[in-house]
């Protein structure tokens, strides 16, 4: 009897819950049928499901490479506008042979007066480079460049005009020796002045104690480029010891740096060498009886590229803040080849004839 009762209540929830069993296998048939196309299509692995992340599209360290703001070589998209670091060294031939130069991702060259020329070395964030100098002191015109740049700036005093300029850009990123020795150390091989060094590691650490944070500046365009052009030599006639050539090589793609006609390298034996560089032609007044210079940087004026064995000429134009910009004979902005760029800034352009 028992048995009969149990037969009849079966039955008549069957028949009472046929469309929920119905729904529930029609939900699992989808759900296999889903997994099924998943696995096939590769979007499922080791049994988790592979979703697109919130920003997919967007570069990242693992995804596609973007270029440098500073140099064009290309780089996770996390690193392209990291705050650079700009250093003043010293170029006097007792100063020599220099630590960096062979190092950076771009350089600035520039008379200071009595025809001796000096470096604003700029390296990216990501830099290792172990020695960087002899550090040398501050001057107005590498001081807005630098600012314009966003970039720590690492020198040891400076020129008054200099000086000056740093006290009124309140949101300068300044690190003078002077004031923060401990970002420094003075060699026990050197003589003064030409003893200051400092490196990558102390550069990051005041960047860090100081809470500055990366800042912004207009990148100039970058592509690479196979055409090798005929222009071999590149001299910039800057007085003396200091004379300049650039020679290029077929085999490697970019120029070799000459310096006082003996080939430059580091401390360290490597070679200096670029693959771009750029003469800008500028004015220069003298403005005290140590025979300091002022350098225009603001304004107009010719520049010439040399990059791949071939010679662009350009215009240069900048406003207050604002860095660089290079435009070819169209009106369109220049183009550099990825990698270290060299800019020779020269103030007689009737002795500049390449």
């Amino acid at each position: 009897m028992s048995s009969r009762k149990e037969t009849i209540t079966l039955e008549t929830f069957l028949k009472r819950a046929w469309p929920l069993l119905l729904c529930g296998a029609v939900l699992i048939l989808g759900v296999s049928a889903c997994l099924i196309y998943l696995t096939i299509s590769g979007k499922i692995r080791s049994g988790s499901i592979q979703t697109e992340p919130a920003n997919a599209g967007a570069s990242s360290t693992t995804g596609a490479l973007v270029p440098r703001g500073l140099d064009g070589v290309l780089v996770p998209a996390d690193q392209v506008a990291l705050q650079p670091y700009a250093v003043m060294i010293d170029n006097l031939p007792e100063a020599r042979p220099l630590s960096g130069p062979a190092k950076a991702n771009l350089a600035i060259e520039a008379p200071v007066e009595g025809g001796i020329t000096r470096f604003m070395l700029l390296f990216d964030a990501t830099s290792t480079v172990t020695e960087i100098g002899p550090v040398r002191s501050a001057r107005n015109y590498f001081v807005d460049w630098a600012y314009s740049l966003g970039a720590v700036y690492a020198h040891v005093g400076g020129s008054p005009s200099g000086l000056e300029l740093i006290r009124l850009l309140t949101t300068f990123r300044n690190l003078d020796e002077m004031s923060s020795g401990s970002y420094f150390w003075r060699s026990t091989t050197r003589v003064r002045p030409h003893n200051t060094y400092t490196d990558m590691a102390s550069l990051t650490k005041a960047a860090t104690n100081k809470e500055w944070i990366d800042g912004a500046m207009i990148p100039w365009s970058y592509a690479t480029s196979s055409l090798q052009g005929e222009t071999r030599l590149i001299s910039v006639p800057y007085e003396g010891s200091y004379y300049v050539e650039w020679r290029y090589s077929t085999s490697t793609g970019k120029y070799q740096r000459y310096q006082d006609d003996k080939i430059q390298k580091d401390a360290d034996g490597t070679y200096v060498t670029a693959s771009n560089v750029v003469v800008v032609l500028t004015d220069a007044t003298v403005v005290d009886n140590v025979g300091r210079l002022n350098l225009r940087t603001k304004g107009s004026g010719t520049a010439i590229l040399y990059r791949n064995g071939e010679k662009f000429n350009l215009t240069w134009s900048r406003q207050v803040g604002e860095w660089i910009k290079f435009k070819n004979a169209s009106g369109n902005d220049a183009v550099f080849e990825p990698g270290t760029t060299w800019v020779e800034i020269f103030t007689d352009a009737s002795l500049f004839n390449n």
